[in-house]
């Protein structure tokens, strides 16, 4: 057909059914994912393109050598001396150009009703606690709020012990999250798994008062949403995390 030709009848007809047909579609399917991702059946992000030096986080007001003894010298106020150690020697190891300003320690040595979570400043020197879900199949028979019990596998619904670094952020079924990668033979499944932090209505003062324990999740480290995105946003993109208990 030349720019003079005119397009017949039949052909526009047969054009507008088409596209109508393409819009009814699409609005099917934005309908579909809509009630999937309001349900939590669907989480999904938009790719977010980082700088691979941001994982490797430089600066902080001290030399290494400094830090590390601050760090180390919070941890053991806290009685995290060992599971901090580790973390430092992983970084100096593995990743010695990143210099986090955040470490995390989750203390799986005790009950979920008190805040086992310790978020370590290493700029400001100083360190705060938060509540922290273990997976429920890291319970005993007992129920009684402990992480017993740890694994790797898919399906376990447990918590997976070792280290983790603190990668990416999306927005999925459970709000603001932050994607973990397992660093260590014991947790190396994370990311499959989906083992995410993100906040949770059942880790709350409030829940473990009337149930004597928080909830427990799928083996994800859940926070109440209350802090949840204030930890999530100070570990991001480069600190370290481990899940600790005494062996």
């Amino acid at each position: 057909m030349t720019m003079s030709d005119k397009p017949s009848a039949d052909t526009l007809s047969s054009l507008r059914s088409t596209v109508e047909h393409i819009a009814s579609l699409s609005d099917a399917l934005l309908g579909t994912v809509g009630r999937m991702v309001e349900s939590g059946d669907l989480a999904f992000s938009v790719p977010v393109f980082v700088d691979p030096a941001a994982y490797f986080p430089a600066g902080g007001g001290q030399e290494r050598t400094v830090e590390e003894a601050v760090l180390l010298g919070m941890a053991r106020e806290t009685g995290l001396e060992v599971p901090m150690a580790r973390l430092i020697a992983l970084r100096n190891e593995r990743f010695p150009p990143s210099r986090p300003r955040f470490w995390g320690v989750l203390n799986f040595d005790l009950h979920s009703a008190k805040p086992r979570l310790f978020i370590f400043d290493a700029w400001e020197r100083s360190f705060a606690s938060y509540l922290c879900a273990h997976g429920k199949g890291s319970e005993g028979r007992n129920d009684d709020g402990m992480a017993d019990y740890f694994s790797n596998k898919k399906g376990s619904k447990a918590s997976s012990l070792g280290i983790y670094r603190c990668a990416e952020t999306y927005t999925g079924g459970k709000g603001h999250s932050l994607r973990l990668d397992g660093l260590d033979a014991s947790n190396s499944n994370a990311r499959t798994r989906k083992i995410v932090m993100h906040g949770a209505d059942y880790v709350s003062e409030h829940f473990a008062r009337k149930h004597g324990r928080i909830g427990r999740s799928e083996g994800c480290p859940a926070l109440d949403f209350g802090f949840a995105t204030r930890v999530i946003e100070q570990l991001k993109h480069g600190s370290f995390l481990i899940h600790w208990k005494t062996p």
